[in-house]
């Protein structure tokens, strides 16, 4: 591997979360409207698709080293890319619910493995210097997806559902294209992977970052999965719009990472962690107090900037982990998000159906964001400091 291979293999990952999250998760969000008002899915069942993306992800991480064990790394990794763009070009076919909702878990199955094979590769050929910013460009590819999914889908969204998915599919084709070209070079990757630890101790640091974790995962399903139906048709204000908003959140989510990684520089991995938690608290609560065009702007603004926090939580699992158990750390991590997200796409319909509104989940994810700010301040050298 050559001195600059480790960002090639960046942009791979980059490109493969760009395609299987940001296309293959965070499209359907703006799809929604379109597939409630032309009869394809109910409210109900658009939920419960979502939801079947979130259970899908959760069996990708639970296979995941099952997965390594019998097959090559890179062979892997490259099938479930052709994997992601067949998944998307299946979700064209208007076939009903269950149709969709198979289509939509087989692209949740292939983002958890992408996610933790890529982001323990990444971590194991970067030179320290340079993790930062490689996991930044990885969750940045996120971003890229859902801003091309927000800038595209409205353009095309009068033709019908099949063109917004055939276009979508189109950019996912190119998304594949880049990851299969940065790895290119990829060695068997193997030895990046220690088998030797299967358990680690549970300091009562790393419960309360679990914790946290399962809050910021449960915060951020509303906004998932509703918030351009929730611009578009309760809002009455339209798909276009709600586009617009939807590519805020793509740019924010671009520029989540930096902003991180600046904060923590100013005041600690730990406080960053509690300050972007209590801003994304206010943002994803905010809509459901008031709905003008200040505030359903910054929600999209907070909202976006998510990945951040996720770059964060990720550098914090670095200071209170065991730094040679630290892939499993990430697989737990990992794990726990999915887990609370999976649950939180079952349970929440249910009060959708009784309040008839998504103002109450806006709440409802809004007080789990202040929870994981109160889980995530570093209490053990707060209170020595008091």
């Amino acid at each position: 591997m050559g001195e600059r291979g480790w960002l090639h293999i960046a942009i791979g990952v980059s490109a493969a979360m760009c395609l299987a999250m940001g296309f293959g998760r965070f499209s359907y969000t703006i799809m929604v409207p379109l597939l409630v008002q032309r009869g394809e899915l109910t409210e109900f069942e658009a939920w419960y698709v979502g939801a079947s993306n979130l259970c899908g992800f959760i069996v990708g991480v639970l296979i995941t080293e099952q997965v390594r064990r019998r097959w090559n790394v890179p062979l892997i990794l490259r099938t479930l890319i052709f994997i992601s763009v067949a998944a998307l070009a299946a979700s064209a076919y208007e076939a009903g619910f269950w149709w969709l909702a198979i289509w939509r878990g087989v692209l949740g199955l292939a983002v958890g493995i992408i996610m933790v094979l890529g982001l323990a590769i990444t971590t194991a050929v970067t030179p320290i210097a340079f993790r930062s910013l490689a996991t930044s460009l990885i969750f940045a590819g996120v971003g890229l997806g859902i801003f091309l999914s927000g800038f595209t889908i409205p353009l095309v969204a009068s033709n019908g559902n099949l063109i917004p998915w055939l276009g979508i599919t189109g950019l996912g084709v190119g998304a594949a294209g880049l990851a299969i070209w940065g790895w290119r070079n990829l060695e068997d990757v193997k030895c990046f992977f220690n088998s030797n630890h299967t358990k680690t101790e549970f300091s009562r640091a790393w419960i309360m970052l679990l914790l946290a974790h399962a809050c910021f995962a449960i915060g951020l399903v509303p906004h998932t999965i509703y918030w351009v139906d929730f611009i578009a048709r309760e809002l009455g204000l339209g798909l276009n719009v709600a586009g617009d908003h939807w590519g805020v959140v793509g740019v924010c989510s671009l520029m989540g990472p930096a902003v991180a990684f600046i904060l923590a520089r100013q005041v600690g991995t730990a406080w960053a962690l509690v300050l972007l938690f209590g801003i994304l608290a206010v943002g994803i609560s905010a809509p459901g107090f008031q709905t003008n065009a200040s505030v359903l702007l910054i929600s999209s603004m907070t909202f976006g900037a998510q990945p951040g926090v996720s770059a964060l939580i990720a550098a914090r699992a670095r200071d209170v982990g065991c730094l040679n158990v630290l892939p499993l750390l990430m697989r737990q991590l990992i794990l726990i998000n999915g887990i609370a997200a999976a649950i939180a796409g079952v349970c929440l319909p249910v009060l959708f159906e009784q309040s008839e509104t998504y103002r109450s989940l806006f709440w409802l994810a809004g007080g789990f964001m202040g929870l994981g700010a109160a889980l995530s301040v570093p209490w053990n050298s707060f209170l020595r400091s008091t």
